[in-house]
């Protein structure tokens, strides 16, 4: 059996080198270059989602503000692949709706169908779209936008608006079907079993008579003012009070007796006669026992 010297493996390793050296060369330099890329291209998609998350958060901070609708337009230009400047675009939609504005919503609408990557973002934008040609009157685009709306989470809010198409082309059945199978998808809205009860079709235990017109109310007189009886006033009379004397009437000054005068004497009054009282008599009793007091004798008249 041949052996190989030592001379003859490196030469044999010298020529696979030159036949191969340069592709592992490469290879590796490609490997690198790809390893490092791709973590190049990670870190600047972070980012740039992160600039973009920033700018979304600026934007909804600004919703009501004048300059709401200059970041939200910001945030489209530079970020315009991000999932961001789609819900930006269909919050910019929103407002344009609120301000009286269909022609610039339905201009951010068709943009986030345009430039969305997701399928379920894009259904959203049409059916808003839907929502709002159908208000502008424009029914077939409205019933065509809303054909392709496929996501089957957006049944609970594709039935109710189908059901206000047909309801409006008078096509009640279809209607009916339409809010059933809303409410149905749904965790039962008022609003969608309103709109069944308002469909559902009359029967004799639905129908409710309206009561009779109640009679014409009766004017009523005007309000006579009570008349409180007063209370009996006790008038106490008022004893006239003496005027007192004025200030400057002299009081009465009696006049001095005059010296000369003589004073008249007053003689004394005759004294009377003094008949002395007889005794009064001792009653007598007579023979039946009986008292009998004698009358008292008159008296003397005086002279």
């Amino acid at each position: 059996m041949e052996q190989y010297t030592d001379d003859e493996r490196v030469e044999d390793l010298r020529k696979w080198w030159t036949e191969n050296g340069a592709s592992i060369v490469v290879g590796i330099a490609l490997g690198l270059i790809a390893i490092f890329g791709w973590q190049y291209w990670g870190s600047y998609r972070n980012a740039q989602a992160e600039k973009a998350s920033q700018a979304y958060d600026a934007f909804v901070a600004a919703v009501g503000k004048p300059d709401a609708n200059q970041r939200g337009q910001t945030l489209l230009t530079d970020f315009p692949k991000s999932s961001y400047a789609v819900l930006a675009a269909l919050r910019l939609a929103k407002l344009a709706i609120d301000s009286g504005d269909p022609a610039t919503a339905i201009q951010r609408l068709e943009w986030v169908i345009a430039n969305a990557t997701l399928d379920e973002l894009k259904d959203i934008a049409r059916l808003r779209l839907a929502q709002v040609r159908f208000a502008a009157g424009q029914p077939a685009d409205a019933q065509k936008l809303l054909g392709n709306v496929t996501t089957a989470s957006l049944t609970a809010e594709r039935e109710p608006t189908q059901g206000d198409f047909y309801l409006a082309d008078n096509d009640t059945a279809r209607a009916r079907t339409a809010y059933a199978a809303a409410l149905a998808a749904s965790s039962g809205s008022r609003l969608l079993q309103l709109k069944l009860d308002n469909l559902a079709a009359p029967t004799p235990e639905s129908v409710v008579p309206a009561p009779p017109a109640p009679p014409p109310p009766v004017p009523a007189e005007p309000a006579q003012p009570e008349l409180t009886k007063a209370a009996p006033v006790t008038v106490t009379p008022v004893e006239p009070v003496a005027e007192p004397a004025s200030a400057t009437e002299p009081a009465p000054v009696a006049e001095p007796t005059s010296a000369t005068e003589p004073t008249p004497v007053v003689e004394p009054a005759p004294a009377l006669p003094i008949t002395p009282a007889e005794p009064a008599p001792a009653p007598a009793v007579n023979d039946g026992g009986a008292v009998s007091i004698p009358a008292p004798a008159p008296a003397p008249s005086g002279q």
